[in-house]
């Protein structure tokens, strides 16, 4: 896919009023396919364009509250069952792992991406390693909770 210049045009699930219930199955079946390496919410973003489904998934920032990194924002690390992504496919065009961003410019960063037909949906699918950089924190983690002992 070639790189976008300006920030694509997304539909954020905040502001939407439609989405097609093939893609919230595609979702879920993508958020089941993830592990997290700690508390995670995830988000993403579409757009449809020429009959082509553009999604992103991300894991939506945290930020931190109490002691000395109040109010630091970071991005909560997981890991993603590839296999089960893929298989979800009825056909799978390409899988593609992107390990470094193109630079400053470059909205989607470290991505594995997914392109290929989905309940008869051309479909290009990225699991991004960490929100856009737009995205505002989706929870708070208190550092300040006592954690319980097992």
């Amino acid at each position: 896919m070639a790189q976008i210049e300006n920030a694509p045009q997304f539909v954020e699930k905040r502001l939407m009023s439609y989405q097609p219930a093939w893609m919230e199955s595609l979702i879920d079946i993508v958020a089941n396919c993830i592990e997290p390496h700690s508390e995670l919410a995830l988000g993403y973003r579409w757009r449809n364009e020429d009959d082509l489904w553009e999604i992103w998934i991300y894991p939506t920032p945290a930020e931190l509250v109490g002691g000395a990194a109040d109010g630091t924002v970071v991005s909560p690390g997981f890991s993603l069952d590839v296999q089960g992504v893929s298989t979800s496919f009825e056909e799978l065009e390409a899988v593609h792992w992107r390990a470094q961003s193109f630079g400053p410019h470059d909205q989607e960063g470290e991505n594995l991406s997914f392109e290929g037909v989905y309940e008869g949906h051309h479909v290009f699918l990225l699991v991004l390693s960490q929100a856009p950089d737009d995205e505002e924190p989706g929870f708070k983690v208190d550092l300040t909770r006592k954690k319980e002992k097992p």
